[in-house]
């Protein structure tokens, strides 16, 4: 009976050390997967959003984007209309209205999508670039004090109205002047949740480093603590494949979202497509974290199995197992 009793209390300090390791490791592996989504949007902001080159990489494509060619054909029509609008109505421009919307959408496209302004049209990203983002403190942030973010294309602009008065109709632009802003668009309306999301992302790239070696320990002790090695590691799978996919929503979401921010449907498609430039290599980062889950997931699931099929049996099980008594003779 006494020794009965003895393995029941050796049985009950190894559950509850049990427990206890099990919970910090809970803890740790928490750490983990927060860490991981954190340490993706940070490299991601880094390597792309603060980086000039990268961000104007990412989006030098934007311009062969038809719905863009739409909404810059819009902001052209509108300083052109304007031009032939004025108080004292140009000769010849009478009724030109409808030739112009006509006429401008095609060029717009060519211009757009011609080599020969590719240059121009990176100077033009990196200078929204600017717009965008600013250093404060050593660090680069959302520019709080741009409330819009516009671009110049004032020089497409002038090359689309050289081609235009080459029409009789239109011939007349060629003598009136442009308003001031023409050839400038609004790609981007300032929101301040927006801002504060890249603040806060400029706010821990000071950390990333130490994030990652965190991220790095804290998986090593989960590992060493835990009394189910194989366990942690399906375990940080999951949570890995779990926080891609809450990141995966977020950008989807805000995809959306734009649909409801913005009232014109060409702006809508046309800023739908500027999200996706920018955020594809975001994507691709979140795809390879799910794969890399999933590895985990079924190494660490096939370890399990075969550590219960084929290894020792567990501490806690042989307190638990009680000697049978000596037959009668």
């Amino acid at each position: 009976m006494e020794d009965y009793f003895q393995q029941l209390v050796r049985s009950w300090r190894s559950v509850t050390s049990r427990t206890v390791r099990e919970a910090v490791a809970v803890l740790l592996l928490l750490i983990v997967v927060f860490g991981s989504g954190f340490s993706a949007l940070t490299t991601y902001a880094e390597v792309v959003i603060f980086d000039e080159d990268r961000f104007a990489e990412e989006l030098a494509e934007i311009f062969d984007d038809e719905d863009v060619h739409k909404v810059v054909a819009a902001s052209f029509i509108a300083a052109t209309v304007e031009m032939a609008d004025l108080p004292v109505t140009p000769a010849g421009s009478a009724g030109a209205e409808q030739t112009i919307q006509q006429e401008i959408p095609p060029v717009v496209g060519e211009l757009l999508t011609n080599e020969a302004n590719d240059r121009l049209l990176e100077q033009v990203v990196r200078a929204a670039h600017n717009d965008v983002l600013a250093v404060e403190g050593g660090t680069l942030v959302a520019n709080p004090p741009v409330r819009s973010v516009q671009v110049d294309l004032g020089p497409i602009f002038n090359q689309m109205l050289d081609q235009v008065s080459a029409n009789e109709e239109l011939a007349f632009l060629g003598t009136v002047p442009p308003p001031f802003d023409a050839g400038v668009v609004t790609v981007l309306q300032r929101a301040e949740p927006g801002d504060r999301f890249w603040e806060f992302l400029g706010q821990l790239q000071d950390r990333r480093s130490s994030t990652i070696t965190l991220i790095l320990l804290c998986g090593i002790g989960a590992l060493l603590i835990s009394p189910s090695r194989t366990r942690v590691v399906w375990s940080i799978g999951t949570g890995i494949v779990a926080m891609a996919g809450i990141l995966g929503v977020g950008i989807y979401g805000s995809r959306a979202l734009l649909a409801v921010l913005i009232d014109n449907s060409d702006t809508v498609r046309a800023a739908q497509s500027i999200h996706e430039a920018l955020l594809d290599d975001l994507s691709g980062r979140l795809m390879d974290m799910a794969l890399i889950g999933i590895l985990m997931i079924v190494v660490g699931a096939t370890l399990g199995w075969l550590w219960r099929r084929f290894g020792p049996t567990p501490p806690e099980e042989k307190a638990l197992a009680v000697p049978e008594s000596n037959p009668v003779v």
